[in-house]
């Protein structure tokens, strides 16, 4: 049987793209869901002080169960993808995200630390069908001119959001039994925006904002997007991406979002409500960071082709290490110099989506940039954050929270600029690579 045109509302002129209508409105009917799922952890490491107490959970439950989460999502996110190409996305990612929000509220039930385990890990099972339908869907509303700053918007937006809360949910821990309140409420919220998604939402069509008149088919992108094994040892041959793979498994950064509260609790005294304000400042920081990012690696790109990008890369792990070992060896008495810190922090964590991602789709082929994505984000990245929220809290009963602090995302991030140095060596010959291998592919065509 021969694939058929997925139909798309847009339609293509002689290869000049023409808008999805209301494609910002119908973003954001996406985002609300994507952005309830992803923040859902932060009633977890906000709270996590209280919540260790409540259900006689070690201190380091917290790694323990945010990787458990991760875990998860390397499964199920990959899942859940597959399930929504075969079905139908805005019913499959309205179905994930309402049995999302009922099993969030649920976790606040839970009785004993095995339970919390269990009801997280439920939760983590549904959310994880949100970060990969939601890229998919951006990928169809938004044509290759507009995508960086929509996922830019995406992601500052998401993540000021939960900065803005992150210190009314600290408010939570001065209430009895707050943290189960949270749950509920974070439960409620997310299963709304689940209902807003089916009621709101019209689905673009795959390929609705491709700038060529042959659009791909429905099997075509799905297979553009899957990760196979003949497509893993195609992308091994690419050095700098293989590069990015390693990249990612030691950005020690990750660790600051499900740690930071407990470590400024736990290390320094501050109660729980206190030591969350830090994530409101964290939150303008990465915005800024995913703004400002974007235009200084368009800037430094334009200026220095063959290596503008590398530099940011490498300036976000070298200027994140420093201000982590800085920032969190001492004592600086009150919250507001820690909040300044984890300002800096935000702003260097967010440098990395602008530049990154056109790292990976410079030099890897349009057919595979899909499967890439999905191995650099959905595993490694997913797998990097599991096994060092893991590693921390085995670590923590060790060399304490500080030394977690100091050897994770400070001496890690330092090292990790020190390896992105070998990517002035190799980004500039794959993207000449890459380069050389359109322009035959055009000749040919």
């Amino acid at each position: 049987m021969t694939d058929t045109v997925v139909p798309a509302s847009p339609a293509l002129v002689g290869g000049t793209p023409v808008s999805v209508p209301g494609r910002w409105r119908q973003l954001a009917v996406v985002v609300a869901p994507l952005w309830a799922d992803n923040n859902e952890s932060s009633v977890l490491s906000t709270l996590a002080p209280v919540i260790v107490a409540a259900v006689g959970a070690p201190a380091a439950a917290v790694g323990y169960l945010t990787s458990v989460g991760k875990f998860i999502s390397i499964v199920f996110g990959p899942l859940w993808a597959w399930v929504a190409r075969k079905t139908n996305r805005k019913i499959a990612f309205a179905v994930a995200s309402g049995l999302a929000g009922i099993a969030t509220a649920a976790t606040g039930l839970a009785q004993s630390y095995t339970q919390l385990i269990l009801l997280y890990g439920l939760s983590a099972v549904f959310i994880a069908a949100a970060l990969p339908i939601a890229s998919e869907i951006t990928a169809d509303l938004f044509d290759d001119t507009s995508r960086g700053r929509a996922n830019g918007y995406t992601w500052g937006v998401i993540s000021l959001l939960g900065s803005v809360l992150g210190p009314l949910i600290g408010q939570l821990s001065r209430v009895p039994d707050g943290w189960r309140y949270g749950f509920f409420i974070w439960g409620a919220v997310t299963t709304l925006t689940a209902v807003l998604l089916a009621v709101f939402f019209t689905d673009p069509a795959v390929g609705a904002s491709e700038t060529t008149t042959s659009l791909p088919t429905a099997r075509q992108q799905a297979e553009d997007n899957q990760i196979t094994w003949a497509k893993v040892r195609q992308m091994l041959r690419i050095p700098t991406f293989v590069l990015m793979l390693i990249q990612r498994l030691i950005s020690g950064h990750l660790l600051i979002a499900s740690f930071g509260i407990v470590f400024l609790v736990h290390t320094y005294g501050f109660s729980t409500a206190v030591a969350s304000i830090v994530t409101l400042p964290f939150g303008i920081g990465y915005l800024l960071g995913t703004f400002g990012g974007s235009v200084a690696t368009d800037f430094l790109q334009s200026r220095l082709p063959r290596i503008g990008r590398v530099i940011v890369l490498q300036f976000a792990q070298l200027g994140f290490g420093v201000v982590a070992v800085v920032g969190t060896q001492h004592n600086w008495g009150g919250i507001g110099v820690f909040a300044g810190f984890w300002a800096v922090l935000g702003f260097m964590q967010g440098l990395n989506p602008g530049v990154n991602r056109p790292i990976v789709a410079a030099v890897v082929p349009p057919e595979m940039r899909g499967a890439a994505f999905a191995l650099l984000l959905s595993v490694f990245e997913a797998l990097a954050y599991a096994l060092f929220n893991l590693v921390a809290g085995l670590l923590t009963d060790v060399i304490g929270l500080r030394g977690v602090m100091l050897w994770i995302p400070g001496i890690l991030m330092l090292v990790n600029a020190a390896f992105c140095t070998i990517l002035y060596r190799t980004y500039p010959r794959d993207v000449e690579r890459q380069r050389a291998l359109l322009a035959e592919r055009a000749a040919v065509g």
